[in-house]
């Protein structure tokens, strides 16, 4: 009598693929499996900080042996960068936007108004700021920033009228700014900028850009 043969591992399994045929139900439960690590280890990372966050807690949220970290993303380091790749830009991505301050400060409101990030609980930007105590995540955690910091400035439409150094300075000021925004929110939930909305921040965020991003008359 010929016996069924099967593959995987039972922590991939999922019952919604039942019936399937086995090759692809493997690759779909470890498509599922490896999405709801990153979103896991997401959620913690935001919350707790890299150096807090443990691969067996991890594991523990999604319900999937520690073993399948090791298989999909090799090690700490490599999840937080996975979760960091997976994360969406502050700005919404590259090329997302015009070269236009108005664009800019548009985006900015809608980033960083209350209810933004329904799916990650906290602004995901939180992810970045705490020191893990190993330089080579924070050395990704400085490389993000400075990555969020060349989007503004690329964003915001000015023209080579200042030093490029300068500019750059004013850039990282107004991601400065946005991340104080998520911190204050975040740790203090101060009034009225706890709840504040897209309508609510779009005069002041206006303002700020074209007084930090306005070419020099």
């Amino acid at each position: 009598m010929a016996t069924r043969k099967t593959g995987g591992s039972a922590d991939d399994a999922d019952p919604r693929t039942a019936g399937q045929p086995a090759g692809g139900r493997r690759r779909r439960d470890a498509a599922a499996t490896r999405q709801a690590l990153l979103e896991a280890a997401r959620s913690r990372f935001i919350r707790l900080g890299y150096d807090r966050t443990t691969l067996r807690d991890v594991a523990a949220d999604v319900g999937v042996n520690l073993a399948l970290i090791k298989r999909y993303f090799d090690s700490k380091e490599g999840l937080f960068k996975a979760a960091l790749a997976a994360t969406p830009r502050f700005l919404g991505g590259e090329g997302a936007f015009p070269p236009d301050r108005a664009a800019l400060a548009e985006a900015l409101s809608r980033q960083l108004s209350a209810g933004a990030w329904p799916e990650f609980g906290e602004h995901p930007v939180l992810m970045l700021l705490r020191v893990s105590g190993d330089e080579r995540v924070d050395a990704l955690r400085r490389q993000a920033l400075q990555d969020f910091s060349r989007q503004v400035l690329e964003a915001s439409g000015t023209g080579p009228a200042r030093d490029e150094g300068e500019r750059l300075l004013r850039a990282e000021l107004l991601v400065a700014l946005g991340v104080g925004v998520a911190v204050v929110r975040s740790a203090v939930g101060l009034q009225p900028l706890r709840d504040a909305t897209s309508d609510d921040l779009i005069g002041p965020l206006r303002d700020v850009v074209d007084v930090l991003l306005a070419p020099p008359r």
